[in-house]
């Protein structure tokens, strides 16, 4: 069975060999480690809250046992104390604090996205989601290169081999041979879609090249033919051409 080995990230690192290359998450699990145990101990110190030691100083002697509670009244001697040992709340304040902290430098040791969902107001455009997920977007790119040039360019090729060989069939359709020199290349989307704002800055500049002479109308769709979904170019330029004459003729 033909199969294509994927190392994960490429190049060698401290933490990687080369067959599997290196960890994608293994600078952040120390620090969740230790986000765990901090979060342990912090729910110990709410556990102790809700339940405080009773300290009597010099009780009066009695046979009855001491309940703890507010409906059980502690009687002392004149020279005596009670008091219940709690603790406040800066401490668990404090826990919550290094905690997020310890997340923040987990996430960004792992090109992971440290914006937070509740400060954002209102909806942004896609660059500067983009900007907001530099990180994020840097790390997914690495992965671009082992999992898509190193695996999904592999297997496309042994198909382009194979089909010289078996009888291949796609969607129930039987195709003929492929070409299996032919050149592969992989083509990304944008990570994230242009908003309305996005496309009407993009219409705006490209209207302003074309009118000044910079650009062709033809390299203007091609730049928006991925956002527009425009698989033929030439074919989009004869229907704009058409539609042109239409208007002139009111038709």
């Amino acid at each position: 069975m033909p199969i294509v080995w994927i190392r994960n990230l490429p190049g060698l690192s401290a933490t990687g060999d080369a067959n599997d290359g290196a960890c994608t998450f293994r600078a952040a699990i120390e620090t969740q480690i230790e986000i765990d145990y901090q979060l342990s101990q912090a729910g110990r110190g709410l556990k102790y809250s809700s339940d405080p030691t009773l300290l009597i100083k010099e009780p009066a002697t009695t046979d009855n046992e001491i309940v703890k509670g507010v409906g059980n009244a502690l009687v002392v001697s004149e020279k005596g104390d009670a008091k219940l040992l709690e603790i406040g709340g800066t401490a668990s304040a404090a826990v919550i604090e290094y905690v997020r902290c310890l997340r923040e430098y987990a996430l960004e040791s792992v090109h992971g996205n440290r914006a937070s969902a509740d400060r954002l107001t209102a909806a942004q455009s896609g660059r500067a989601l983009e900007l907001m997920n530099q990180g994020l977007i840097w790390l997914a790119d690495n992965l671009r290169i082992s999992y898509g040039e190193g695996a999904l360019l592999q297997l496309a090729r042994m198909i382009l081999r194979a089909s010289n060989v078996y009888r291949l069939k796609v969607m129930e359709q039987e195709i003929g041979a492929l070409d299996p020199t032919a050149r592969l290349s992989l083509k990304w989307p944008r990570w994230y879609p242009s908003t309305a704002e996005d496309r009407q800055r993009d219409a705006q500049t490209l209207a302003t090249l074309i009118a000044s002479g910079q650009i062709s109308r033809e390299t203007a769709v091609k730049s928006i033919a991925d956002t527009y979904d425009i698989e033929d170019v030439p074919a989009e330029l004869a229907r704009i051409s058409n539609s042109r004459k239409n208007v002139r003729k009111g038709v």
